[in-house]
């Protein structure tokens, strides 16, 4: 068997440039810096935020911010949106991004931050069932929680757009849910493949078998009313590549999906419009999460 040795290196680059982002972006540091900050300053002003855990883990607790009680609340209970953090499943926790919960639930939206154990002390498998876990301890307290279990979106940035992803292709049963009202995966990841040639796997250790099993494209249905598909326009090739292919990958599995190129914004600050209720991204996402409940277990068409 002969190889191409020129051709493969040049691929390897190719990949690397692609996901290994820290080297393109100096200013992500800052970037995250500022987010933590600004996170602190907004849980400091609830003292209504809470913390659960839904596992042993430390890592494995849900960062719980109830609606706004300025806003009146249905009988039935308020609209539940959740985040999941990003980090190629290896960095970051949910805290950072504390800061993002503070305009959807002054518009009558609670908001659960989801964290989870990260590679490579655990394999992305079992954080995929981490996460389905912590949507399962919040299907089973909706009541206590006052959330209408039939209204419930989830989203995520780059890894965490993974999980949205991969939660939104679980059967509700298995949730002990409903299916979701959206799901918005942002900067997100649905082919693993191509990681397998990064020093991203380094960590994750991903096998190709797992990298199959585990990429959102390759699922054959899904469980929400729509996908809002969303990344910044100066992203790399290979993210906005992954976004678009996905949008397209989930139309055809029968989803309703649209995607959303976010003018100027990078990988680590395409956040701001899903955080700032100026922006269209936060109108367009708040409409889809506040939107009417599915009312039937199917996939959306």
């Amino acid at each position: 068997m002969e190889f191409d040795t020129p051709r493969i290196m040049e691929l390897l680059e190719r990949m690397e440039q692609n996901y290994s982002l820290r080297p393109r972006h100096p200013e992500r540091e800052g970037i995250y810096a500022d987010y933590r900050a600004r996170s602190e300053r907004l849980r400091a002003l609830m003292p209504d935020r809470k913390v659960y855990a839904y596992a042993v883990p430390a890592r494995c607790a849900i960062d719980w911010f109830p609606a706004s009680a300025a806003q009146a609340a249905p009988a039935e209970g308020v609209p539940l949106f959740v985040f999941i953090h990003g980090g190629f499943w290896r960095a970051l926790d949910r805290e950072i991004f504390s800061f993002m919960a503070e305009h959807y639930v002054k518009a009558g939206v609670a908001v659960a931050m989801i964290g989870y154990e990260l590679a490579p002390a655990v394999r992305l498998g079992r954080i995929v069932e981490q996460v389905a876990d912590a949507f399962v301890w919040l299907n089973r307290r909706a009541g206590e929680l006052g959330f209408d279990p039939r209204r419930v979106s989830v989203s995520g940035h780059s890894a965490g757009g993974h999980l949205a992803a991969m939660i939104s292709a679980t059967p509700p049963t298995i949730l002990e849910g409903h299916p979701l009202v959206a799901t918005i995966p942002v900067s997100g990841l649905f082919s693993l493949a191509p990681l397998l040639l990064t020093s991203i796997n380094h960590d994750v250790r991903m096998t190709p078998h797992e990298a199959m099993r585990l990429s959102p494209s390759e699922m054959q249905r899904f469980y929400t009313g729509e996908f809002i598909v969303a990344v910044g326009e100066a992203e790399t090739e290979g993210f906005i590549g992954q976004s678009r292919d996905f949008a397209a990958a989930a139309k055809a599995a029968g989803s309703r999906a649209t995607l959303e190129i976010v003018p100027r914004r990078t990988h680590f600050d395409v956040l701001e419009d899903l955080a700032s209720p100026e922006l269209a991204l936060f109108q367009r996402v708040l409409g889809a999460v506040k939107g009417v409940p599915q009312l039937s277990d199917s996939h959306s068409i």
